[in-house]
């Protein structure tokens, strides 16, 4: 088993236990398994084919560790099977516990507004062992170095890291997470249901081959 897959392992274990009030894990209870009622839109940041019927949705936090560890294997998983399925990440920033997730999910929208969400999606969780500890203003600083090192519009993306378009949409997926009762991140909902978190690269994979295999029949 790699390294990835043993902390996907353990965090797959663990976060039905996280209790985003307290920001403590408690490890009791698996969280009981919801509907999503918020629709896949144009808004949406996906990769994959839009036009599919296999629906993965990620409710993310950039500062959450277990959510970097998944971005690995999720990314695996879309490479694979991208011509089958689409995959959409959304915001779901754990304000109480990680000081900056608000700012991070910001400089991902930001970005995204210059067509480069993917690339500082993966630029933050790559580094976020680097800016997690920083104080907002810092971490601000060092998104604004990823920026120019993504090839963004500095001046651009500096004025647009706080804008309302950026704000909107971030509020706008955190309200959707929280009108779903979600309290815990990652979460993801494979065609509008929420799914147990796989515990390793070859468990998704199973997930979406048996929803590839059901939809061709």
């Amino acid at each position: 088993m790699t390294e990835t897959a043993k902390k996907i392992y353990l965090y797959g274990g663990l976060l039905g236990g996280i209790a985003l009030v307290i920001g403590i894990l408690i490890g009791v209870t698996a969280p009981k398994l919801t509907v999503l009622t918020t629709e896949l839109s144009s808004v949406d940041h996906t990769r994959g084919d839009k036009e599919s019927n296999i629906i993965l949705i990620e409710y993310s936090d950039f500062q959450c560790p277990a959510c970097k560890q998944y971005s690995e294997v999720v990314k695996e998983v879309v490479s694979e099977f991208e011509s089958h399925m689409v995959f959409a990440y959304r915001y779901f920033p754990l304000r109480q516990i990680h000081k900056n997730a608000v700012p991070s999910a910001q400089a991902a929208e930001a970005a995204g507004l210059q067509g480069k969400f993917w690339e500082m999606h993966d630029t933050l969780f790559a580094n976020q062992e680097a800016w997690s500890p920083m104080p907002q203003a810092q971490a601000t600083e060092a998104f604004k170095a990823y920026a120019k090192a993504i090839g963004l519009d500095a001046d651009k993306f500096e004025k647009d890291l706080n804008s309302n378009a950026v704000i909107t949409k971030v509020n706008a997926d955190e309200m959707s997470a929280k009108t779903a009762k979600l309290n815990h991140t990652p979460t993801f909902f494979l065609n509008g249901k929420e799914i147990n978190n796989p515990k390793n690269l070859e468990e998704f994979r199973k997930l979406i081959r048996d929803e590839v295999e059901k939809n061709n029949k």
